[in-house]
């Protein structure tokens, strides 16, 4: 029997095992089958497949039962801990019953999610003679001396497993990026929890990670994940935003601050450590006086001289450190060289950037969501020919989401790799279980602001109202956001949670627990929600979400696509993201309920078809008393 039936089967027997019952989906089936077929001939496949397929076993199964070493790379940290948690022990406990085959898996994650060992001895004996440095001295007392019992016993050194959370800045004193490790020269090699991860990723069968770890790895020619065959992308349709962003880099301020507190216990009262420091204060005042935004060339003069005294500087640095000494001296010496020099080469691209035209091709904006650390961020305009050349032409891969953009295979640069493209439909029936609603009489955003706010706000109240909560609201501003909880809370009689009231996990744990709750959340909330049943029977969308004008990359990807930068760019990103939220209400075969987009242009733009094609087949309407009597029958558990 050759690998394509034998997952088959597979999937058959062992779907009778799970929790909630087994049962045939011939989604699955059909998912699992075209992943094996794909597998055996090498080729690359791009599957979207529908909300309550079950992609993840769909995909698992074959790619163990090819005997590949496989990396399964995702993009919420939700979807790994399913995987590590449940999915995979659950095959490791019932595949080898199926087809008489066991297999291994590990997590990988970024080096600084694990506690650097050299870095915790550096702090514990800095602190009991009283010389801390800059990371020390942030750190909580008390979180230390509970990391530091925590070390003891952990077999991990995952920040995951801690019992408790620490302050970031506690975590940051006794953790460390890849760039600062000192490998070899660590008196802890032997028992360095990220080698040790990295260690068992060699072996395993199954390595799970995410997007950016994946890209990071890919950056640095493998050193992270290993030699596998194979990769799986789940939530495929974030792959072009997470490797953007792991491929770029970022400077602030406190970076250099951060490295004169690293280099003042080696060089004490040393000029060239004081003007470290007064370097970081000057960049983040350039970053402030150019204010947010993009970063033009040409148009950041101030910022270019920051940056190139920036490299004078760091190398002064590097010449005036200590070349010989004792052992903890020498590893100081190596760990400060290391984070030099990754803060040169950063600055070296930041400058190339800012100069003109380069090979680099890099886009470049200054995020100011914090007032007091600006920060400069670079990011490639396009990753397409990167990807081509390192990853598709070396690896088979499999990419995979509820919705993936219309024109993924372009942007990520597969044209050349003719990928097969497959869609696997959900099982459920929207048709007879959701309806999707558009009121129309309510003004145009675009053209009457305030107007639409206030009709807005009294379209939830109205839709919250007949829904007896049970609410998600999804905003595309926080300003929205703000606005229309403001509003609720004096309008409706009903418990309203807000984003940014509690932790997004505890807050989500309280939607569910809540009867009659409502939940306004932004960007964070579009995916990864899974409140089924009776918890959620609306999902309301304020406005079409289309990328907004601080989306600097996508901005910069737009217009070097012109004159149909919109269209290629920010109409398939936009429709993305619709069906990612309105993908939250629909997550059981028996889930009911309404998806309300509260912007009219959905109903009457020429891109309006686009974003349906994206969505499921839900019944329309633009009556709001058609949508208040369909809630209310489901609030009181009535036959629709």
């Amino acid at each position: 029997m050759d690998s394509i039936e034998t997952s088959a089967e597979a999937l058959t027997e062992i779907v009778q095992h799970l929790p909630e019952g087994g049962r045939e989906r011939p989604g699955q089936q059909k998912m699992n089958r075209a992943i094996a077929e794909a597998i055996r001939d090498a080729e690359h496949l791009l599957i979207q497949a529908g909300t309550g397929v079950g992609k993840t076993l769909a995909y698992l199964l074959p790619a163990i039962i090819s005997g590949k070493q496989t990396v399964v790379a995702t993009f919420t940290k939700a979807l790994q801990d399913q995987m590590v948690e449940k999915d995979l022990p659950f095959l490791a406990k019932y595949l080898p019953q199926a087809t008489n085959t066991s297999f291994s898996f590990t997590q990988v994650k970024g080096w600084s999610n694990y506690l650097c060992l050299e870095r915790l001895q550096q702090v514990q004996t800095a602190r009991s003679q009283g010389q801390l440095d800059g990371l020390a001295e942030q750190a909580s007392e008390n979180d230390i001396k509970q990391i530091s019992e925590w070390a003891s016993t952990t077999k991990s050194g995952d920040k995951a497993d801690l019992t408790f959370t620490p302050k970031s800045a506690s975590w940051r004193a006794v953790s460390i990026s890849s760039q600062e490790c000192l490998r070899s020269d660590c008196p802890h090699i032997a028992s360095c929890f990220p080698v040790q991860a990295r260690q068992r990723a060699a072996t395993a069968d199954v390595i799970v990670a995410n997007h950016a770890l994946y890209a990071i790895d890919l950056k640095i020619g493998g050193a992270l994940l290993g030699g596998h065959e194979l990769v799986i992308f789940d939530e495929a349709h974030q792959i072009e935003d997470s490797f953007s962003e792991a491929f770029g880099f970022e400077l602030t301020g406190a970076r250099f601050r951060w490295l004169a507190d690293l280099a003042r216990p080696l060089l004490g009262q040393d000029p060239r450590v004081d003007r470290m420091a007064e370097l970081g204060k000057q960049l983040t005042q350039n970053m402030r006086d150019h204010g947010g935004g993009r970063v033009h060339t040409g148009e950041a003069a101030n910022l270019s001289r920051t940056l190139e005294l920036a490299e004078n500087r760091l190398e002064a640095l590097l010449a005036a450190l200590p070349k010989a000494g004792d052992e903890d001296l020498d590893r100081r010496h190596k760990r400060l060289t290391l984070a030099t020099r990754s803060l040169q080469e950063a600055v070296q691209q930041a400058r190339l950037s800012l100069a003109g035209p380069s090979d680099l091709a890099l886009v470049g904006w200054i995020e100011l969501s914090n007032e007091h650390q600006p920060i400069l961020k670079f990011a490639p305009l396009d990753i397409a020919s990167e990807l081509a050349e390192h990853l598709w032409d070396q690896k088979t891969a499999v990419l995979t989401s509820a919705t993936l953009p219309n024109n993924i295979v372009e942007r990520l640069g597969l044209s050349q790799s003719n990928p097969r493209l497959r869609t696997v439909d959900s099982p459920f029936d929207y048709e007879n279980q959701t309806l999707l609603y558009c009121p129309t009489h309510i003004p145009d955003p675009t053209h009457e602001r305030n107007a639409w706010v206030e009709a807005v706000h009294q379209e939830l109240a109205s839709l919250i109202t007949s829904a007896q909560g049970r609410t998600l609201a999804l905003f595309t501003s926080y300003e929205s956001l703000h606005a229309a909880h403001n509003f609720l809370s004096e309008h409706i009689d009903l418990p309203v949670l807000c984003q940014g009231d509690m932790p997004e996990k505890k807050l989500l744990e309280e939607f569910v627990a809540t009867s009659e709750a409502s939940l306004l959340g932004t960007r964070k909330f579009w995916q990864g929600v899974d409140a089924p049943g009776q918890t959620l029977s609306l999902v309301i969308i304020d406005r079409l979400p289309f990328p907004s004008p601080n989306e600097h990359l996508i901005k910069a990807r737009s217009q070097a696509a012109d004159p149909m930068g919109w269209w290629q760019v920010e109409l398939p990103i936009g429709a993305t993201r619709l069906a990612q939220g309105a993908g939250r209400l629909v997550r059981r075969e028996d889930d009911c309920g309404v998806v309300a987009v509260l912007d009219p242009r959905f109903a009457n733009r020429k891109y309006s078809q686009l974003l349906l094609e994206a969505l499921p087949p839900m019944r329309r309407t633009d009556d709001p008393k058609a949508v208040a009597q369909f809630l209310r029958n489901l609030a009181e558990a009535q036959p629709l």
